[in-house]
């Protein structure tokens, strides 16, 4: 096989391996006393898991690839975890878990980003 029939078939391959999922996809997960947080996989979608029965809100801070300053919140209840919509295309790219506590600022994560 000639040098330029194998650079071609090794760029047919890159354009194939980048173009079928979402570049660099990486787990994001986010903990803290009271809420655990993460996106995972192709992080199309993120979940809330209350792990504290303290009777506060459990929530997330999220930005996906096309919008930014989303908030999913679980008030569900102790060991009860809830779900955003699910959606691969605009997907996660950052993500913070924070504990929802009345009239003082809520403790939230650093940052984890994809």
């Amino acid at each position: 096989m000639s040098a330029k029939k194998r650079m071609a078939a090794l760029a047919v391959t890159a354009v194939a391996l980048l173009g079928s999922s979402p570049a660099f996809a990486a787990d994001m997960v986010a903990n803290r006393t009271g809420v655990s947080a993460w996106s995972k996989g192709t992080n199309g979608q993120v979940a809330v898991k209350d792990t504290k029965g303290d009777s506060r809100a459990a929530y997330a801070n999220y930005h996906r690839r096309y919008n930014d300053n989303h908030e999913l919140r679980n008030h569900s209840g102790y060991g009860t975890t809830v779900y955003s919509r699910k959606d691969t295309k605009n997907y996660v790219r950052a993500l913070q878990a924070c504990v929802a506590i009345n009239f003082q600022p809520d403790p939230c994560t650093s940052w984890k980003y994809r």
